[in-house]
């Protein structure tokens, strides 16, 4: 295996295992959290759609993980490293950017998603205990899904812009 994906996976386990020990600390300590039966934000959905979407996040994950060509790129590719100008270059670090962030943005949302689904069968909800006061009770999955989301769509959007724009740098 690849040591990148052996590194992917071993992030994706302990992001896992960092959202599972916080839910049990709080849980055994006799600290404030919710038992949260709905989807995210607190939406109800029937129970058989509900675990239809859990099957497809699981399914995208394994699918993702089997046909990832997970690389570090260090340098560019062999015979281009003296024949870079500037443009290339930038190109080189824009594409490996783009490659990190996407990857990375996955790792996220799949962990975070997991994370729960394993709350889910243990427990019958998702454990959530981080309270603003000013936004729905929840979890450091939650989190990792939320930031996931929004490098995906920062990357989509500036990936379009600069694809419009060749231009500017």
């Amino acid at each position: 295996m690849q040591k990148s994906k052996i590194l992917y996976l071993l992030s994706f386990l302990v992001l896992i295992i960092l959202d599972q020990l916080s839910k049990y600390i709080v849980r055994s300590s006799g600290g404030f959290y919710i038992c949260n039966a709905n989807l995210a934000f607190g939406l109800k959905v029937p129970p058989a759609v509900f675990y239809v979407l859990w099957i497809i996040i699981i399914l995208s994950l394994i699918t993702f993980i089997a046909k990832s060509n997970l690389k570090i790129v260090t340098s560019p590719p062999a015979g281009e490293a003296g024949i870079l100008d500037k443009n290339s270059s930038i190109s080189l670090i824009t594409n490996y950017k783009l490659l990190i962030t996407k990857e990375f943005s996955l790792l996220l949302i799949f962990s975070g998603a997991i994370s729960n689904i394993i709350d889910r069968l243990f427990f019958g909800c998702v454990i959530d205990f981080i309270d603003l006061k000013f936004w729905p009770v929840f979890n450091l999955a939650d989190i990792y899904i939320t930031i996931g989301v929004v490098i995906s769509i920062i990357r989509t959007t500036d990936f379009h812009m600069k694809s419009h724009d060749s231009t500017e740098f």
